[in-house]
């Protein structure tokens, strides 16, 4: 067990915020004084990148710490960092043939309301009234930043960022990832999620409408703090869509707990009478310090993180007590170029196929919530569904012998281009789970969806002719125009008809 601790803020933040958890933890008996250590890095720069800040640390733990194994407490944007450091770490010792031999730096970390999947307020701080905010209005801002907010940091953060995808399949859906059970003990990272469960009131969520929006502590979705995510291949270049789940190489079950009476910034705070509660995020952390040491704790910790979060969501007000899911869809064609041009859509069919408006409608009234596209980055969308009315959709899906279908309809620049419209079944009610195959629908989730559409081009774009110079295949592919309305357009155009 480590006997040092490093503590890491999050974004436009400082060291200075985080000594009462410094503090905290000395008066437990955890730490000696000399043992607690805090990482300050510029994330208001809008140069600096996760990398460079991965690469520092890497430096630093080396050169300051001894290459000593270290425990982390994380806050926000903070596990973003280590986790990119953790990846540069082991793929350092992979090249270098050490991966036998070199030891994970980290032992136990500990992420306080973690930013593992973004936050919606990050194209928010972008603009010029974030630079604006950040710059007067902060008391971690640096000269050296002067109207700056950290573009390439916030980009990063955005939900659904490509520096997220990439994260996320090497230390979630990678072999090499410290999150590994398979690797020696000594190579092994034990991560747990502390979410809060609380968003902002008062003036906060009045100027700023997503400081109260369901499914987030204010800053992060709840959903995306978990580490327990899942990722999958939808290819429709075949004449059925082909779902294949991405192989599991992380723990079953990544400690994910939800806290009542604690929000984004309160969870951090060791003076919150709701946080050495007896179900609050710092009684749950002293234990986790003082008894996780190998796979068999790590494992019943994770039981123990779930009997705490149900007893937390039964607390929360009853708005609040539904579980989300989030789905981060990646979107290419079958030669690999990115489609950034789509349209996202779920609906009732039965199995006849004929659309059912009514639980369409149900579906998107108490489920759907709006896809968000990454500003820099089209192909990357997210879509946050809330999960709270699931064994009601299920009951009325087998009733009406329906199922729940996935849509997705790209446009392509080119005129001489198309894509095939594709569509999946998200949920069919009357499909028992198997074993180890995960569902499409999971809440307290973030499911990543690496989209594959069928493109197709007219033979004004190419064409094989034979010795006559007539074409070799008579009957052209059909253009966009020619295909049949279906999902959505085809309740829109019922709703039309007398």
């Amino acid at each position: 067990m480590a006997d040092k601790i490093l503590i890491v803020h999050g974004y436009s933040d400082g060291s200075t915020s985080f000594t009462a958890m410094g503090e905290f933890l000395v008066a437990q008996g955890l730490y000696d004084p000399s043992n607690v250590f805090y990482i300050d890095y510029s994330s208001m720069d809008d140069e600096a990148t996760f990398r460079d800040f991965a690469d520092k640390v890497d430096a630093d733990h080396e050169t300051r710490l001894g290459q000593q194994r270290v425990d982390v407490a994380c806050h926000s944007t903070g596990s973003l960092v280590v986790r990119a450091w953790l990846i540069l770490h082991a793929e350092r010792t992979r090249r270098r043939g050490l991966s036998s031999e070199t030891p994970c730096p980290v032992d136990r970390l500990l992420c306080f309301a973690p930013a593992n999947f973004g936050s919606d307020l990050a194209r928010m701080g972008q603009s010029f009234l974030g630079k604006f905010r950040t710059t007067f209005f902060n008391s971690h801002s640096r000269k050296s930043d002067f109207l700056e907010s950290g573009k390439a940091v916030l980009q990063g953060l955005e939900p659904a960022s490509p520096f997220q995808w990439e994260l996320s399949e090497y230390d979630l859906h990678g072999p090499d990832s410290y999150f590994n059970p398979a690797r020696p003990g000594h190579q092994r990272c034990y991560p747990f999620v502390f979410a809060a469960g609380e968003a902002y009131g008062g003036v906060e969520a009045k100027l700023v409408k997503q400081r109260a929006m369901p499914g987030t502590d204010g800053t992060v979705r709840i959903a995306g703090t978990s580490l327990n995510t899942r990722g999958c291949s939808l290819d429709f270049r075949h004449d059925r869509a082909v779902l294949t789940w991405w192989p599991n190489h992380k723990y079953d079950s990544v400690p994910f707990a939800v806290f009542a009476g604690v929000n984004h910034g309160s969870i951090v705070n060791p003076a919150h009478p709701d946080f050495m509660a007896p179900h609050g995020p710092g009684r749950l952390a002293v234990d986790v310090l003082r008894g996780v040491s190998d796979l068999d704790s790590f494992t019943a910790m994770a039981a123990r993180f779930s009997e705490v979060s149900a007893a937390n969501r039964a607390r929360l007000p009853e708005d609040r007590r539904g579980a989300h899911q989030q789905f981060f869809f990646k979107v290419r064609d079958d030669v690999n170029m990115i489609v950034d041009d789509f349209f996202i859509d779920f609906y009732v069919v039965r199995r006849d196929g004929r659309p059912h408006q009514d639980l369409t409608v149900f579906f998107e009234e108490h489920f759907a919530q709006k896809v968000t596209r990454h500003s820099s980055t089209g192909s990357h969308r997210v879509f946050l569904m809330g999960c709270g009315r699931m064994s009601e959709l299920h009951h009325r899906l087998l009733a009406e012998d329906a199922v729940l279908m996935l849509e997705i309809t790209g446009k392509s620049p080119l005129p001489d281009v198309v894509y095939e419209k594709s569509s999946s079944v998200a949920y069919d009610p009357k499909e028992l789970p198997q074993p180890g195959v995960p569902t499409l629908l999971f809440e307290n989730t973030t499911t990543m969806v690496d989209v594959i559409l069928n493109r197709k081009q007219t033979d004004r774009l190419l064409l094989i002719r034979n010795a006559q110079l007539e074409p070799a295949v008579p009957a052209p592919l059909p253009a966009a125009a020619a295909q049949p309305a279906s999902g959505r357009a085809v309740l829109v155009d019922n709703a039309r008809k007398p």
